[in-house]
């Protein structure tokens, strides 16, 4: 196999999820329609992980029912472009969907010295917005060190 173009197109882990769902339900009619040729057991075992990665807390997918949606996608990046953002911070801010300032911070490179914090508040309001709010499951950790 020959890569003729590297890294020409970025997958977002939805677009990911989306394929393997569809990918998935394939695989399923084709259980039920044996005459078809199958793919590699590992294949199956591969895309039931992945998915199941996904769905799992703390990703933004795991969110019952996924707000994210091919729209919300394209909506969230034409309303972030006013803030000069590169293609891997758009990406890593559609992954990660940040609601705080520090996990901005994970997501833009140098967000201090390009994005003053109303900026920044406002870049996650529209994230907010978009994708909706993500309730992020609290964890008690100081119960947790009592107890140890």
């Amino acid at each position: 196999m020959k890569i003729l173009e590297a890294q020409n197109a970025l997958l977002s882990n939805f677009e990911v999820f989306e394929f393997l769902t569809e990918r998935q339900e394939q695989l399923g009619k084709q259980k039920q329609n044996q005459s078809r040729r199958r793919g590699p057991g590992t294949l199956e075992t591969l895309i039931q992980e992945l998915l199941l990665y996904f769905q799992s807390p703390p990703s933004p997918l795991s969110q019952q029912p996924v707000t994210y949606s091919t729209d919300a996608v394209t909506q969230l990046v034409k309303r972030l472009r006013e803030f000069d953002l590169a293609k891997g911070e758009l990406l890593m801010i559609l992954n990660m969907r940040p609601q705080t300032p520090a996990q901005l911070h994970a997501c833009v490179e140098e967000v201090e010295g390009r994005l003053d914090e109303d900026k920044q508040s406002q870049l996650l309001d529209i994230v907010s917005e978009v994708l909706g709010h993500f309730p992020v499951e609290e964890t008690v950790e100081g119960e947790e060190m009592e107890e140890a």
